[in-house]
């Protein structure tokens, strides 16, 4: 038996460094949850694959653009060739087996772009010899908001909800920080970077909130209360609780955690704390952000850090824009001259000063208390 049109569509939308990946990895093959290993990236390049007229056109396209789904071992920023217990194991999917099932699920059927991505994600299951019969949720990782707002617009999907993982707001831009800085010696991280990482923490769960339901996993809960977090995930949705929910796995093997953090991470941590690297940031740019975020940590009850002051500008460079523009002018000739780079530091310094500020983030009256699983 094949799932029908009444299954759950969920999304799952990242806050930020807010564990959407380490949530994935816990409902990694849940019996009755239809999903892919990872985050699926939303392009044009998806939608044109899914507006494909032959069945082997798109699997094999599909295949083409997304090749981590298939040998785990291409995935080494999420350290996909070092899964299971001693880190020497990964995932493969028959791809021909794969290309069968798909062309086989895609007759006598009214065909668009919707059915041609759930029909892969069966496929992908089918695939891996796993029983499709009881699956009540079909979870797309869409990551992103603008790739969940492009997926929406691509499948023109109307009955669907939202999981949003969120973290207190100064631990996420923290931690986002310190991750993009170090990554590849900050090779890839300049200031149009540092700007989108501040607009995720601080705009998007607003954004969400226009689009549809919304449902938010608090990774501090995930990790503190796992058994009691993941049993309310279960009972939202109407599902079953199973003991896989609280080990981290791809694919059924164990997961460490991505290359970012710089060090393996062995799934639940029961002692996980609130913490600001402060070196990246001056005292007055903390109490700034957490002024900025004030809805968000009493709505998701958070603690507020550090001492509460209604600051409406902050027009001093702050000091982790000084490092992204020392990194930027470090960076400048890798690979060729960036010089667009080296002007993205007074546009975004500005943009910054215009877009993130008290007067413009009080103004938004758009943001409700959402569901807190």
């Amino acid at each position: 038996n094949i799932i029908g049109n009444k299954v759950k569509v969920v999304l799952l939308v990242a806050g930020g460094r807010a564990g959407s990946d380490f949530f994935h990895s816990l409902i990694d093959d849940h019996q009755e949850i239809l999903q892919l290993p990872g985050y699926l990236k939303i392009d044009d390049n998806l939608s044109n694959i899914l507006s494909k007229k032959f069945p082997n056109d798109i699997s094999k396209e599909f295949i083409k653009s997304y090749p981590v789904f298939f040998d785990s071992r291409i995935n080494k920023e999420e350290r996909w060739d070092k899964l299971g217990i001693k880190k020497n194991k990964f995932f493969k999917v028959d791809k021909k087996k794969f290309c069968e099932k798909f062309k086989i699920l895609s007759k006598n059927k009214t065909i668009n772009k919707f059915t041609n991505l759930k029909n892969l994600h069966l496929a992908y299951a089918l695939a891996r010899n796993k029983d499709v019969s009881k699956k009540k949720i079909f979870f797309v990782h869409t990551h992103l908001l603008q790739w969940t707002k492009l997926f929406l617009k691509i499948c023109k999907l109307k009955n669907f909800e939202i999981i949003y993982t969120t973290r207190h707001p100064l631990a996420s831009l923290s931690s986002a920080f310190k991750a993009w800085i170090n990554y590849d010696k900050g090779s890839s991280f300049f200031p149009k970077d540092l700007h989108n990482e501040i607009g995720r923490i601080i705009n998007d769960s607003f954004e969400l909130n226009k689009i549809g339901k919304v449902s938010i996993i608090k990774l501090e809960k995930v990790h503190l209360e796992n058994k009691k977090t993941m049993k309310n995930f279960c009972k939202k949705f109407k599902i079953k609780y199973e003991k896989s929910l609280t080990q981290s796995t791809k694919n059924g093997l164990i997961w460490w955690g991505d290359i970012f953090s710089r060090r393996y991470l062995s799934g639940i941590n029961k002692n996980l704390k609130i913490k600001i690297n402060e070196k990246y940031f001056f005292k007055r740019d903390l109490i700034f952000f957490q002024n900025l975020s004030s809805d968000l940590i009493k709505n998701y009850h958070y603690k507020f850090l550090y001492p509460k002051k209604n600051i409406l500008f902050n027009l001093a460079p702050m000091k982790c824009e000084l490092i992204v523009w020392r990194n930027t002018i470090k960076n400048l000739f890798y690979k060729g001259f960036r010089w667009k780079h080296l002007l993205s530091i007074p546009f975004f310094y500005i943009l910054r000063i215009l877009l993130f500020n008290n007067i413009l983030i009080r103004n938004r009256k758009n943001f409700v208390t959402k569901s807190i699983i």
